[in-house]
């Protein structure tokens, strides 16, 4: 028996896609878009259990019915504070601002939220991801970060986006295997810096070798059991899926959108690979009970204000 492959490989079919696509869209018509919970949580949950690496499968076990009840109550959350800040406002106009310093004070709360709520839905090898970091730690980092991006006119930017995937990764596990990420902002910033401008001198052409950079980049700082990953993702092959993709996209009138979506999901996954494998005895179950879909119903409601004020503009 052959030994289980370090790479992860994809199996996901481009025609099984399209009638799960198909099947969602006319439910979601039929039900006025009410099954749009469900439908998304099936096409994640394709997109997850089509995957596999070194014998053990990945799995999504979100459901369309507690989005569904999570963007509810966030309606009812978004409705109460609309209505709270209008009585503001006719006190004071300063008042007014009270909503909107509200949401970006509580923003880290609510990504932290949602990032522990995919993970607490995501598996491998039938064990749950898990999150156990704080949102007061990302609040102060990001704000740090944030007024120093500022302050360098955006230079810091890649500073920023370290260090948050690394307080992210440092608090992320399967069941208690722990990941960690020992990226640097100067590498990073050299990255965008060169891929920025190939991109720009060549038309978009670099585009997709700049995005197999950075995901390689990621991939090869990402460390878990102690064991380094690898990513060799192709920007060739990044390039070619994304240019017949595009094409055959436009030929068929929108038809071939999920054989290039599958492809491009292939050769992304399909670059990332373990140097050893994993220890699966220390992979044991430790599910996060407390993780809920609410943040992710807060942003399903955002989206639906923000769709209403556009279409009222």
């Amino acid at each position: 028996m052959s030994e289980p492959s370090l790479r992860i490989s994809y199996q996901g079919r481009g025609g099984e896609f399209f009638v799960l696509l198909i099947k969602n869209f006319f439910l979601v018509l039929i039900t006025l878009g009410v099954y749009n919970f469900w439908a998304r949580v099936n096409a994640q949950r394709y997109m997850f259990e089509h995957a596999t690496l070194a014998g053990g499968r990945f799995g999504w076990h979100a459901t369309g019915k507690e989005r569904f009840i999570a963007f509810l109550k966030a309606v009812l959350i978004f409705a109460a504070i609309l209505g709270i800040n209008a009585l503001l406002a006719k006190i004071s106009r300063y008042l007014s601002l009270v909503l909107p310093i509200a949401i970006i004070v509580l923003l880290p709360a609510i990504i932290v939220a949602m990032y522990r709520f995919r993970l607490s839905r995501a598996s491998f090898n039938q064990v749950r991801f898990r999150f156990t970091g704080r949102a007061g730690n990302l609040a102060a980092l990001t704000l740090r970060g944030a007024m120093l991006t500022v302050i360098t006119f955006g230079f810091y930017a890649p500073w920023l986006a370290i260090q948050v995937r690394q307080y992210l990764y440092r608090h992320t596990a399967i069941g208690n295997s722990s990941f960690d990420y020992d990226g640097v902002g100067g590498d990073l910033f050299w990255i965008y810096f060169k891929g920025i401008m190939l991109t720009t001198v060549t038309f978009g052409i670099w585009q997709s070798w700049f995005t197999a950079e950075v995901a390689n980049y990621h991939t090869n700082h990402t460390i878990f059991q102690g064991q380094r990953l690898r990513g060799d993702v192709d920007g060739a092959d990044v390039f070619v899926t994304n240019f017949v993709g595009k094409l055959l996209i436009f030929v068929t009138l929108g038809i071939y959108a999920p054989w290039w979506m599958i492809n491009l999901q292939r050769v992304m996954l399909q670059g990332i690979s373990l140097t050893s494998m994993p220890d699966f005895s220390q992979m044991k179950g430790m599910p996060d009970a407390d993780a809920n879909a609410l943040a992710e119903g807060l942003a399903d409601a955002a989206n639906l204000l923000d769709n209403i004020a556009d279409f009222l503009t």
